[in-house]
């Protein structure tokens, strides 16, 4: 029987543990909740999930206390196991108390259980891998989802045993899309006359990019440029009293910033990691970017990631082991004083952008619910 096709429909997105998997996560919350649907969202214990939670208070969070995956004979597998059976326990708790029909993974090993627990409760089940290749976290994940989504086409083939594999882009919050009026400047009080650099070293593995940043700060003076640096709530005041050591260098240091489209707007170039979120919000704003691949990431796949932007000409990669004070600085100036380079790599990432990825989305989990 047909299920009916105007009644709201229930939601799970399980997307906690980093930014890459948090904000996407929200984007289609806010789309399926505008629309009158109801959607909870699954997030981990940590900081940066509680931060970005706050920011959006008009949708429903749930802590559950996921662990990543230890080593098979690791003495940690143990606790891993315990908060496993806790979590899926949870999850069809959730799923049964809300009646859920569509349980939608972000990626990583946080989407595991709740995975798991709708196939157990005969829900529908999707995941999105936003990143050129997937981590071990999401191979595991597609054998227990209908539907493999993708945010970019390179991710495909790594896929290829599924039977419903869709490309979809990533999903950006719509409070990053939504048109307004405020002038970014004013906002981080910056000069409008005056380039902007805008630096942030994403969720994790910021402490890398904010190291070499702090060692060019006195190049980026004599530049006469201005920077905007979201450092990261761990090295924050680390990050500040360095830069307290500059003050003749326009700037506006933050641990975390709930603005971030003004932040895009006010950027001429950005320094960031090439995780597939903060990639995505590049190319929506049209920003160039130097892009540090995080060198730990699983799979390397933030250097793949990085590595089409580069070759669509969006962005230059500079690796973090060949990266020192003088590189980052000859990177920055090489693009901020040359007009006609930095308008080109700023076309070439708007031709980037998936535009409608959080609508796109939204709209196969309700067609997935009322199958």
């Amino acid at each position: 029987m047909k299920k009916n096709s105007s009644k709201p429909i229930h939601v799970l997105i399980a997307c906690g543990g980093t930014g890459g998997h948090l904000f996407p996560g929200i984007a289609v919350a806010e789309v399926l909740s505008a629309r009158g649907h109801d959607v909870t969202l699954l997030i981990s214990e940590k900081k940066i999930d509680s931060i970005a939670a706050s920011g959006h208070k008009d949708l429903r969070f749930e802590k559950v206390p996921f662990l990543a995956m230890p080593r098979p004979w690791s003495p940690k597998m143990i606790g891993f196991l315990s908060g496993l059976w806790k979590g899926m326990r949870q999850c069809r708790k959730i799923i049964r108390d809300r009646q859920v029909s569509v349980v939608l993974g972000m990626g990583g090993f946080t989407s595991f259980a709740p995975l798991y627990a709708g196939r157990k409760e005969k829900c529908r089940t999707l995941i999105h891998e936003s990143n050129a290749i997937p981590g071990k976290a999401n191979r595991l994940n597609a054998r227990y989802s209908d539907i493999v989504l993708c945010g970019l086409d390179a991710c495909k083939a790594h896929f290829a045993a599924h039977p419903d594999i869709r490309v979809v882009g990533t999903p950006i919050r719509s409070t990053m899309r939504e048109a307004s009026k405020e002038d970014p400047h004013a906002f981080f009080k910056l000069d409008p006359k005056k380039k902007t650099l805008l630096i942030m070293g994403g969720s994790q593995g910021a402490r890398g990019v904010n190291r070499v940043v702090g060692m060019a700060l006195e190049q980026f003076e004599k530049m006469g440029i201005q920077v905007l640096h979201i450092a990261g709530p761990t090295d924050y005041e680390e990050v500040r009293d360095v830069y307290a050591k500059h003050p003749m260098l326009p700037q506006h240091v933050a641990a975390f910033c709930h603005r971030m489209d003004l932040a895009y707007r006010a950027a001429d170039l950005a320094i960031a990691r090439s995780g597939a979120s903060s990639m995505s919000e590049l190319a929506y704003f049209g920003v160039p970017s130097l892009l540090i691949p995080y060198p730990h990431a699983a799979e390397d796949h933030q250097t793949r990631n990085a590595e089409i932007f580069d070759k669509a000409g969006a962005a230059r990669i500079l690796p973090e082991k060949d990266l020192n004070a003088d590189v980052l600085a000859d990177a920055v100036r090489a693009i901020l004083q040359q007009p006609k380079k930095a308008d080109e790599m700023k076309r070439a990432a708007s031709k980037l952008a998936v535009r409608n990825s959080a609508e796109k989305i939204a709209e196969l989990l309700i067609k997935e619910a009322r199958s």
